[in-house]
């Protein structure tokens, strides 16, 4: 007797599944609203939407280019959309290569390279604490498979990564630039869709701060303030925070990513004297006179930086303060820093010199004394004396000396 393989019995592929069946890799019959496989097992059951796939990345021809308008904003901003975006397409169309079905079209091959790049480095160096990290390299990509801005923002994030890597290789910029333009676009056209408590809200979230990150730097304003376009891009996420509530926003799958600290203070807040002599010295005829309580409360959020670094020391627990200040900032102080106040600029100056001792973060390392340069520059010589500190620590590499230039 002759014994071979028994042949497997021909069935139908469904092409046109849900996504829970898709991730279950089990057949899906594509009853409507809900498959009888979800039904079942009362699951969640979301059909993918059928759109245009989106375009691989080739080489345009000279006349052909994209670019983003300077006029529109993700968040009806002017400021946040102020990218720099010259984008020349990288991959040639000769032989086109494999490609990665998702819920939203298909990836390049560039595209999964640098997936596979965000999922085992970049993820690890964008967020601090271990529960940011999980979520940015396991639900981040599910939900950026479903949602286009999310996904060119992550691939655009570990792009940058990479051209920080190659330094000198001019085809990661021109790359790095392609993704931040689709980012942004497909960020502003998407927000008409956002509702509270929906997969595609957790994914306006996460991109509301991603942002941040995939912001260009050096920016193409040579006398921009980077970390003004922060305080535009944190009063953006607080429209979408306000969409929903907290306890919504930290019991779903993206909550880790939005902790603002990682233990409890157990001192109160400390504001450097220099700080504080400088807003005694307002005159009632001076213009931020009618600012003074913004400034004093910015203060006191900034005295919290400096009660954590007394407290915890250099690590994760101040780090995750600082990088989540600029949150506590309201929209009259932004608007001050915007204008480009004095005052309003020095206490930023003195935030810069927290964001310098983080450590792991590589989006941030050249901003603190970038930036800091540019304020000292901007303001004559009778702001100097409130600039000391800011202007020692622009001076040296070493963390924990310029921790203690905060502390004395």
């Amino acid at each position: 007797m002759t014994v071979g393989f028994i042949p497997k019995r021909p069935h139908k592929k469904s092409r046109g599944g849900c996504q829970t069946c898709k991730a279950r890799k089990v057949k899906c019959d594509e009853a409507q609203p809900r498959c009888t496989f979800c039904d079942k097992r009362n699951l969640k059951c979301v059909y993918p939407t059928r759109q245009e796939r989106p375009k691989l990345l080739t080489l345009p021809s000279s006349s052909t280019s994209v670019c983003l308008s300077r006029d529109a904003s993700p968040f009806g901003d002017d400021d946040v959309a102020e990218l720099a975006l010259t984008t020349q397409c990288i991959i040639p169309t000769s032989t086109p290569p494999p490609t990665l079905p998702t819920s939203t079209g298909s990836l390049s091959l560039t595209d999964m390279r640098l997936l596979h790049h965000w999922s085992t480095i970049t993820c690890n160096t964008v967020a601090i604490g271990e529960a940011a990290k999980t979520t940015l390299q396991m639900v981040v990509p599910q939900l950026a498979f479903e949602n286009d801005f999310l996904l060119n923002g992550i691939l655009g994030i570990a792009s940058l990564d990479m051209e920080r890597l190659n330094p000198d290789s001019q085809d990661m910029q021109k790359q790095t630039t392609i993704y931040r333009g689709r980012a942004v676009a497909d960020f502003r056209q998407a927000l008409t869709r956002i509702e509270p408590g929906t997969r595609n809200y957790e994914a306006a979230l996460l991109m509301s701060v991603l942002l941040i990150a995939l912001y260009p730097n050096p920016p193409t304003d040579e006398d921009e303030l980077i970390i003004i376009k922060w305080l535009i891009f944190y009063q953006g996420l607080k429209l979408f925070l306000n969409m929903g509530s907290k306890p919504m926003i930290m019991a779903g799958s993206v909550g880790p990513f939005f902790r603002r600290e990682l233990t409890e203070l157990k001192i109160g807040p400390v504001v450097p004297k220099v700080l504080v002599s400088m807003l005694q010295m307002i005159d009632i005829t001076d213009p931020d006179f009618l600012m003074l309580e913004h400034y004093c409360k910015v203060l006191d959020d900034l005295g919290i930086l400096y009660a954590s670094l007394k407290q915890d020391g250099l690590g994760p627990e101040l780090y995750i303060r600082v990088i989540s200040w600029c949150s506590y900032v309201n929209q009259e102080f932004a608007n001050c820093a915007r204008e480009r106040r004095p005052r309003a600029i020095i206490i930023m100056a003195h935030y810069l010199v927290f964001v310098k001792v983080i450590r792991g973060l590589w989006w941030l390392e050249r901003i603190p004394d970038r930036d800091i340069g540019k304020i000292v520059k901007s303001l004559g010589p009778i702001w100097l004396q409130y600039l000391e500190v800011p202007l020692q620590a622009s001076m040296t590499t070493d963390k924990d000396e310029i921790a203690a230039l905060l502390l004395r």
